[in-house]
């Protein structure tokens, strides 16, 4: 089991980072009215005498505000619901940390140092392309841009590891009883029909015109709709960053100095592919290690004898700096295919190597493009700093925007139809974002921006034209009036003729005959189990129809106005004798089905253990 965690494959850093979002050990019920209060030093949230401070409250919060705002916009506004919710979803974080913390602390839970370096270098986001290993300042970075420190981190990581061990491992071991496997079984093989009808404005016939009463009065009340919204035309000025990096280009000197300084982190270390099993007691490790020496597989006698691993028994290929060091030296001093036992913390592990990938002097010729690369992408900060001050010096001294052009090789160029609403699609992927319309909207009448930073380059504009928002002329759009009357009365029509026809069917009349009378066709579905589907229903329509009485007809809106209307038709039970392969696949689906509802029984027992005391008032709650 731990060699699978430091392993850590998949995204780890992501993973943790949301974690304590995603468990709920308790449940805390959200209410609306977020306030301000007073004193930043009281408590919040109470774990058996684990305290969190208003202050500290606050300040993650802010953090999850922040978070929300650079991702939906700086012009996005935050509503009281929103804000109430995030302000849950901390108090959530918090309490599930501090219920974990104190299970650790009384269950001594102790994860070793080494195991914990082990899994921060195994992380793909931490490390150098150039080499493939952990490099300091790259998980550094990771850490600013999530805002956290470094010890904060490791506490998350010990707390990933502990509910693998606490939670996890004990749900996954579950094993579903035979009864109930026959039982889940049963209720796959019962099938039903159901006749149906699918409703879609298309389907529908208008049988009146709009009048033209009608049409002044839409003219008058989605005047809004018709109005044509402030647009303006520009002179733009994009310089991509090629351009901008051509005088900051590493050069043949640059390359060398950094492959001097650098030529021990671009020396390839040898890697070994090291598999390994993990026991938590001696004996079964022995056991096992017999069997290996007698040449059975190594993953077929991980899986034999049960070790944590069993899985995926592998650390995989590795450096000598990534592991632990009561792995390191053993590992690296060992002969290909000869397993070991020994003793690591409180497990015992089986080791063995696969290939050695032996150590490589890098070499500069074929380390350049690289190092080209990396040096590039570090200057190109200072390089788009110094342009945007050279551009907007030399438009404050007067040039145009062509003879700023002239100085970068660069040519201007007009667009038209820009508005706040919608990016501009004919022009530089950099400038099809909002961000682009906002500056242009941020200056007057031939007035030139400053420097802009797009994603592939810097921007500069002159607006030449501001067309004013205004409403058209009524005759000017009236096909537009009529087809947005089309759209609605069809719409309307539609979801009272699905009304309508249910509720003939539930006042006693006969399904296929109200259809009928209003020029639809009743169809009925092949038999079907839980898992299968038709007319498009979700999964959750499909079993609120397999729970609805013979007689009850059910209506279910999809999008664009389109309209299910369905019932029981026919109840067909199949038996047929389960397979040990068919056994198997129920018992892990029943397994699935199950696992969430114990991950969150086991979280919950855990907190059961502690008082937890939440001030809702000091957290800004108005209730």
């Amino acid at each position: 089991m731990i060699s699978k965690l430091a392993k850590a494959k998949e995204s780890w850093f992501f993973k943790i980072i949301s974690i304590a979002v995603a468990v709920s050990f308790v449940s805390l019920f959200g209410v609306t009215g977020y306030i301000n209060s007073a004193s930043q030093n009281q408590t919040v949230v109470n774990v058996s005498g684990k305290k969190t401070t208003q202050s500290e409250f606050s300040y993650r919060l802010q953090k999850e505000l922040n978070a929300l705002k650079n991702l939906a916009g700086d012009n996005f506004e935050v509503s009281d619901e929103t804000r109430t919710a995030l302000a849950d979803g901390v108090i959530r974080q918090i309490v599930n940390e501090s219920v974990m913390d104190q299970t650790m602390k009384k269950y001594n839970i102790y994860f070793p140092r080494q195991l914990i370096q082990q899994v921060i270098f195994n992380q793909p986001e931490f490390k150098n392309p150039l080499n493939g290993q952990f490099h300091p300042e790259i998980f550094k970075r990771y850490l600013s841009a999530a805002g956290i420190s470094e010890n904060d981190y490791v506490n998350m990581v010990k707390r990933m590891l502990a509910q693998r061990i606490l939670v996890t491992d004990l749900t996954e071991t579950f094993d579903i009883p035979a009864v109930l496997s026959n039982a889940v079984h049963h209720s796959d093989n019962r099938r039903k029909s159901f006749k149906y009808l699918t409703l879609s404005p298309d389907d529908i016939k208008i049988e009146r015109k709009i009048s033209e009463d009608e049409i002044k009065q839409y003219y008058e009340d989605f005047a809004e709709n018709f109005t044509v919204p402030e647009s303006r035309e520009a002179e733009v000025l994009f310089i991509p960053n090629e351009v901008i990096l051509k005088k900051y280009a590493a050069t043949d000197a640059m390359v060398e100095d950094y492959f001097k300084q650098h030529k021990s982190e671009l020396d390839r270390p040898e890697k070994r592919d090291i598999l390994q099993m993990v026991f938590m007691n001696k004996a079964d490790a022995e056991k096992a290690a017999e069997r290996l020496n007698a040449g059975t597989d190594f993953a077929q006698t991980a899986k034999e004898f049960k070790a944590e691993n069993a899985d995926e028994p592998t650390l995989g290929i590795v450096a000598q700096d990534e592991l632990a060091d009561e792995l390191a030296e053993t590992a690296f001093d060992m002969p290909l295919n000869q397993p070991k036992l020994l003793q690591v913390a409180d497990t015992w592990q089986i080791i063995s190597i696969k290939n050695i990938i032996p150590a490589k002097e890098a070499v500069l010729d074929e380390m350049k493009p690289q190092i080209i690369e990396q040096l590039n992408n570090e200057n190109l900060y200072d390089a788009l700093r110094e342009a945007r001050a050279d551009i907007d010096d030399a438009v404050n001294g007067g040039k145009t925007l062509a003879e700023v052009g002239d100085m970068l090789g660069v040519k201007p160029f007009n667009i038209s139809g820009i508005t706040e609403e919608a990016p501009i699609s004919d022009v530089n992927d950099s400038l099809q974002t909002l961000d682009f319309n906002e500056t242009v909207f941020s200056y007057g009448l031939d007035e030139i921006s400053s420097a802009e930073e797009f994603d592939d380059g810097i921007a500069v504009v002159r607006i030449t034209k501001i067309i004013d928002a205004h409403l058209p002329d009524i005759e000017d759009i009236k096909d537009k009036i009529i087809s947005l009357w089309t759209v609605q009365e069809k719409n309307a029509l539609t979801k009272e003729t699905a009304e309508n026809i249910a509720n003939d069917v539930e006042d006693g009349g006969q399904f296929v005959e109200a259809a009928k009378a209003r020029g639809f066709e009743v169809f009925r579905s092949a038999p079907i189990n839980r898992s299968e589907t038709f007319a498009d229903l979700t999964e959750a329509e499909i079993n609120e129809l397999f729970l609805a009485d013979n007689d009850s007809v059910k209506i279910f809106e999809h999008g664009n106005n389109r309209y299910v209307i369905a019932m029981p038709f026919e109840t067909v039970n199949y038996q047929d004798e389960l397979t040990e392969e068919r056994l198997k696949a129920v018992q892990e689906r029943a397994k699935r089905l199950m696992l969430s509802d114990m991950n969150k029984a086991a979280q919950d027992r855990y907190a059961e253990d502690f008082k937890i005391k939440i001030d809702y008032e000091l957290a800004g709650f108005a209730e």
